[in-house]
């Protein structure tokens, strides 16, 4: 006699196959590329069908880091239960379902799983809270939908390629992300910009991995709305320091994780700034603020461009008082600096 996973198996294999029948002209699968932009890992779909346990490493290599889930795309029967296992690498992760299916605990316990049942065909997308913008993010195939997966690796793999990834326009590569007239060209970490316009604040961490070791900027590029406050915040054993001598913002040059400088940026433009003693290994980074760059953003023609308008950068911060003392002065361009 079938037991009830196979029945319920067969069943929503079945009402997925009806569906897909009648929906295949004008809907024929869900593309993932956009979801999986900056995932390193999303390389493919692993078919996991005819297990009635699937398990997800959380806190698997990729994105620079620990950061992943392994894999990131799996295909399950409806029914199947997948369980998500952490390894206790990359600090604390979560995983949250978009469509708020699930949530689990913020963890970094190594053993620690979470499970979550599919009970009918359908994609499920998913994320780590903490490093969603990291490129940690998966996604649960229940039954054959066919889905498109982007792939974020710089040698992505030949479509069809491998025994578990599923066909179709997986292996096709993306176009190429600007590198702003080269600036980012030798910036490994880099693979596209990351929009986090609408939030007031926005961090940056200094000294993340790239560019072969401690020595990257992450996120590399990144577009906020006006009047947001970018925070760049040290992460790394080494000495860095954030440059942009064009704009006036120069933090202290300093070993000190927990480190933090901040500038806020108003009006519409792009900023290019670099790390005096590893720009040449690649660390370099990209604010984009508002509309876009009408024209690279300098204190001569801020105000012309609608540039940076008003810029406060605070090494110390008078700005979030992340230490005790600062000064301010104000110069005749409009750049008010701590």
């Amino acid at each position: 006699m079938p037991t009830r996973r196979q029945v319920l198996g067969a069943t929503g294999a079945a009402l997925a196959g009806t569906t897909l029948a009648g929906t295949a002209t004008a809907q024929p699968g869900t593309d993932l590329t956009d979801w999986f932009g900056k995932t390193s890992n999303a390389t493919g779909v692993v078919d996991k069908r005819g297990q009635d346990t699937v398990t997800v490493t959380v806190g698997a290599a990729a994105n620079g880091g620990d950061w992943g889930f392994g894999p990131a795309a799996v295909r399950v029967d409806p029914g199947a239960t997948v369980r998500w296992e952490w390894n206790g690498k990359g600090g604390a992760h979560n995983v949250v379902a978009t469509d708020s299916a699930f949530e689990s605990t913020l963890t970094q316990e190594e053993g620690h799983t979470f499970e979550w049942t599919p009970e009918e065909a359908g994609v499920t997308k998913y994320y780590c809270a903490p490093h969603k913008a990291m490129g940690m993010r998966g996604a649960v195939i229940a039954g054959s939908q066919p889905v498109t997966v982007a792939k974020a690796t710089a040698t992505p793999a030949a479509a069809g390629s491998g025994g578990s990834g599923d066909s179709g326009g997986d292996g096709e590569e993306e176009p190429p992300a600007r590198t702003f007239d080269g600036w980012l060209a030798g910036t490994d970490n880099y693979d596209g910009v990351v929009d986090k316009r609408g939030q007031s604040e926005v961090t940056v961490k200094v000294g993340a991995e790239g560019n072969g070791g401690p020595f990257a900027f992450e996120p590399a590029a990144v577009h906020v709305s006006p009047d947001t406050t970018v925070v760049w915040e040290w992460v790394g054993p080494k000495e860095y320091d954030v440059l942009a001598e064009d704009l006036g913002i120069g933090s202290e040059t300093i070993v000190s994780s927990g480190y933090r400088y901040a500038a806020q940026f108003d009006g519409d433009g792009l900023a290019k700034y670099t790390c005096s003693k590893y720009g040449d290994r690649g660390m370099r980074g990209v604010v984009l603020v508002g509309d876009g760059p009408q024209r690279e953003l300098t204190t001569q023609g801020a105000a012309g461009a609608g540039g940076v308008g008003a810029l406060i950068a605070a090494s110390l911060g008078w700005l979030y008082r992340f230490n005790d003392g600062a000064a301010t002065t104000t110069d005749p361009e409009g750049v008010q600096r701590g």
